[in-house]
């Protein structure tokens, strides 16, 4: 093992979070039932490595658990996940004498300081004006936080999977196409719901 590299359990599944971004996950399998109980008596982490079409991707999301959200009768559990950091997977062990889950050491990938260009800015703003119809909101900080732009536009998981390696002015560029994209669509519904009210 790398220093910087620790050992998680691992849960793959078709889900890639961000920071900060949160979801549900139905536990039924054994050896992930194994895996989440063991978290949340220890208060330990555990590793989502994004599981693609055909094959499981090196980058995934360090998540913990923040609450039980029902126990059923036959031991399977619904829980809410907070992803905390993002990782890179360099060794991953299938089976292990002790655990029935897998296990894989990571290293978490630093938290890019991103700031939005002007021109992102601008496209955001107005946007955010057009879909509330109310200017003020479109103004504020947290708008042009990157979680919020991401949660805007919406992005895929295999879209934040390419994000993750973009360079700062490649996001920008990525985020501006992605607004004047919604905004077309946004102005098409508009424009549907007027004919609509007119006729």
């Amino acid at each position: 093992m790398k220093k910087g590299d620790y050992q998680y359990g691992l849960f793959p599944l078709r889900i890639f979070l961000f920071p900060g971004e949160q979801t549900t996950l139905h536990i039924f399998e054994p050896r992930y039932l194994q895996l989440v109980t063991e978290c949340l008596s220890s208060g330990e982490y555990f590793g989502i490595p994004y599981q693609g079409r055909t094959t499981l991707s090196e980058l995934g999301s360090l998540v913990k658990v923040v609450q039980i959200l029902k126990k059923y009768d036959s031991g399977d559990l619904d829980v809410l996940v907070e992803c905390k950091s993002n990782f890179k997977i360099h060794h991953f062990q299938n089976k292990n004498e002790h655990k029935l889950y897998p296990i894989g050491s990571l290293s978490k990938i630093k938290k890019s300081t991103f700031k939005p260009s002007e021109e992102l800015e601008k496209y955001a703003s107005e946007y955010l004006a057009h879909l509330l119809d109310n200017s003020k909101e479109s103004k504020s900080d947290e708008l042009v936080s990157l979680n919020n732009l991401v949660n805007l536009v919406n992005l895929s998981d295999e879209d934040k999977i390419k994000f993750i390696g973009f360079s700062e002015f490649k996001k920008n560029e990525f985020l501006i196409k992605k607004f004047k994209f919604m905004m077309i669509l946004l102005s098409q519904e508009k424009m549907v719901d007027q004919n609509f009210y007119l006729n």
